[in-house]
């Protein structure tokens, strides 16, 4: 609630990820679910100009604010932009619970995917590790070299989390299929905010209220004084929401299973249950740190949080919008292009002048299929360019009997249309 009120554009997801993110910096070392801590891995996903900065603004002022009351209220934050593996792994071992936030994270997974270089596949490879090493008993890290001074201790139960904030085409682009398939990418929850600008915030407020800032500030001194003494505390469920919970499990596992060897969709759902249980237990330790136990409203919310983070990635799946994307991606692209053509009132193409007239009688011209993906992604970068890459997408709707091919002769003679273009059959 703080950080959306102090923000001068207020994002309800930009305040959602920012205590979220805080909460698993703080909390994601002592408090335990079976077999896992509570660190969280987030980006945030929006436009530019709608106030992502209120996340990193929002953590800073809780975290000065807690400093008198808690002198290592600094510890659970971090902004640092670690450049390797080893390098990360030696942050973890002398802070074994904090969150590391960075801006425009999207720059730092397109770093990642590239193989060129060797430190940000490292750090690829021990982000992977670390997420699921915050469990008590767990380790990871550990890195032997020839000289013993560069060597780099294990890290036991280790609590890293991440929080990032990027634009649409930076993160999107930047995913690879190795990224889905080595399970980078299911550790992350994605919240997307698809809004415009939202109206200037007149009654901001200049600092944290007293009453929170000494909440935070008693959360953070029990944590650091747990982890000094090396106790956990165990989040328990209430009966009505680990029903929910199980129930949400196996909903993960029928989308795993549907979506057969489509690795971009099945890491979607896989971990998304783990990932529920985790917000669900950080929104129980925020109610009380003494005896958390997980209402059945807290485990609807963070499912609900979870599912909505899906949906929105399967869009941008399906839109072809991820990476290289996929033949059924840009397909499914091809219609979409399609079906925004052909409903009453869409915008026409300058120098279309029967445009209406033909998107009226569901038929659409090649050169708006072009228009409006030449410069996504999964067409632009494709091996063969992005004018190949849609022939193909068109070839594949054709094949599959969503698109059929207008003879040119009648498409001269009632829209006066000398290009190629095809009639919809089937949107679906």
């Amino acid at each position: 609630q703080y950080v959306y009120q102090s923000a001068l554009l207020p994002v309800p997801e930009v305040a959602i990820t920012a205590a979220l993110g805080l909460m698993a910096g703080i909390c994601g070392k002592v408090w335990v679910i079976p077999k896992s801590g509570l660190n969280l891995y987030i980006v945030l996903v929006a436009r530019s100009g709608i106030g992502k900065e209120a996340m990193h603004d929002g953590i800073s002022d809780l975290i000065t604010a807690a400093l008198p009351f808690c002198p290592v209220a600094g510890n659970f934050a971090d902004f640092t932009e670690y450049a390797s593996g080893p390098a990360l792994i030696k942050a973890c071992v002398h802070n074994q619970c904090f969150v590391n936030v960075s801006g425009e994270i999207g720059h730092r997974f397109r770093a990642m995917a590239d193989n060129k270089d060797p430190a940000m596949r490292t750090l690829r490879t021990q982000m992977t590790n670390l997420y699921t090493k915050s469990a008590p008993n767990s380790v990871s890290g550990g890195i032997s070299y020839s000289n013993q001074d560069n060597n780099v201790e294990a890290v036991k139960g280790g609590a890293f989390s991440v929080l990032g904030e990027t634009t649409p085409g930076t993160f999107y682009e930047s995913l690879t299929p190795a990224m889905m398939e080595d399970g980078f990418m299911s550790r992350f929850c994605v919240i997307e905010y698809r809004g415009d600008r939202p109206d200037r915030n007149r009654a901001q407020i200049a600092h944290p209220p007293e009453k929170l800032v000494r909440q935070l500030a008693a959360l953070m001194t029990h944590s650091d004084l747990s982890l000094a003494a090396g106790n956990n505390q165990m989040v328990t469920f209430s009966t009505g929401a680990a029903e929910l919970l199980d129930a949400f499990y196996e909903r993960c596992a029928d989308g795993v299973r549907a979506a057969g060897d489509d690795e971009a969709k099945r890491q979607v759902w896989n971990r998304a249950n783990l990932k529920a249980l985790r917000v669900a237990a950080l929104l129980a330790v925020g109610d009380n740190m003494s005896n958390p136990i997980v209402t059945v409203e807290q485990a609807q919310w963070a499912i609900g949080l979870i599912e909505y983070g899906n949906s929105t990635f399967l869009d941008r799946i399906n839109a072809g919008e991820v990476g290289e994307g996929t033949d059924g991606g840009r397909e499914s692209k091809v219609i979409g292009v399609c079906r925004e053509f052909i409903t009453p009132g869409a915008k026409m193409p300058k120098g279309l002048k029967n445009g209406e007239e033909m998107g009226k009688n569901g038929i659409v011209p090649r050169l708006y299929l072009q228009t409006r993906t030449q410069r996504v992604a999964a067409f632009e970068k494709h091996k063969l360019g992005a004018k190949a890459a849609l022939d193909l997408a068109i070839n594949t709707a054709i094949a599959n009997g969503k698109l059929m091919e207008v003879k040119k002769d009648k498409l001269v003679e009632i829209y006066d249309f000398h290009g190629r273009a095809f009639r919809v059959l089937n949107l679906n």
